[in-house]
């Protein structure tokens, strides 16, 4: 099967976004009025109903396929959602801007100095859309999705959406996860923002500002904390049901990571 194009299935997810209504309440746009809701900070969480979706992708020409390929690649499905709700995002009432938090006053402070920024000091990245970013995209799997036992998941469910259901034996504390770490240059003051897509990263070395670049500087760059973004992480031990374990053997368990407003759910 070939890889789809994926520009084209970020609009097909901005189409879902955009149009779905409910059938309880007609001409409501379901997915609209949540991300009304998280605009104005009501909400931190966009869950997208795979029920929802799968009634829409039988229905809606063109979208045959996108089902079964959000099931198969479902992490990068998860950010196509994101980016299409960023460009799908209302604008937040002007009444609300006095009810800034911290976030929102360092994050105006930096498009500030972006805006301004000249371009003599080179190398200007501009602030990544996970930076702006106020919520995160959930997939909610429908009732008639099949449940499967831990012991029947494998390395080739990488990637996959897979439901299943067990035992939670262990929970881990909550600890902050970094998501974009911020670099200062100690020399020029230029800011790196890099993203961090796992639980380690290499910080980035060098400055690649222009003023560094033309006087070889190799000081270090420094991470600002409070200017980096982070998100609650929790780990969570679940281990197979008791029926599932075959007689002789040991039950199996899998780590499950718990990112965002998951966490402190599970107990």
């Amino acid at each position: 099967m070939s890889n789809p194009d994926y520009i084209a299935e970020k609009e097909k997810c901005k189409v879902f976004l955009k149009t779905f209504t409910t059938t309880c309440t007609v001409g409501e746009k379901k997915y609209m009025n949540l991300l009304e809701n998280i605009s104005r900070r009501k909400s931190d969480a966009l869950d997208i109903d795979l029920a929802d979706l799968q009634e829409f992708c039988a229905e809606e020409e063109g979208f045959g396929s996108f089902y079964d390929n959000l099931l198969s690649n479902s992490r990068r499905y998860v950010s196509l959602f994101a980016e299409a709700a960023d460009e799908l995002m209302p604008r937040r009432a002007s009444d609300l801007m006095d009810e800034d938090d911290t976030f929102d006053i360092l994050l105006q402070q930096r498009e500030n100095v972006e805006a301004n920024t000249d371009d003599a000091h080179g190398s200007n990245q501009g602030l990544p859309n996970l930076l702006r970013r106020r919520f995160r995209v959930y997939l909610k799997p429908s009732v008639k999705s099949e449940m499967r036992d831990l012991r029947s998941i494998r390395a080739a469910d990488i990637g996959h959406l897979v439901t299943f259901k067990g035992i939670c034996t262990r929970v881990g504390d909550v600890k902050p996860l970094i998501e974009v770490a911020c670099l200062t240059c100690d020399s020029c003051g230029f800011e790196i923002y890099q993203e961090i897509l796992g639980e380690a990263f290499n910080p980035i070395s060098k400055c690649p500002s222009g003023v560094c670049r033309s006087s070889s500087n190799t000081k270090d760059l420094f991470l600002e904390t409070r200017a980096s973004k982070f998100t609650r992480y929790q780990e969570v031990k679940v281990q197979e049901m008791s029926e599932d374990v075959p007689v002789g053997h040991i039950p199996r368990s899998i780590t499950v990571q718990v990112k965002g407003s998951l966490t402190r759910t599970v107990g």
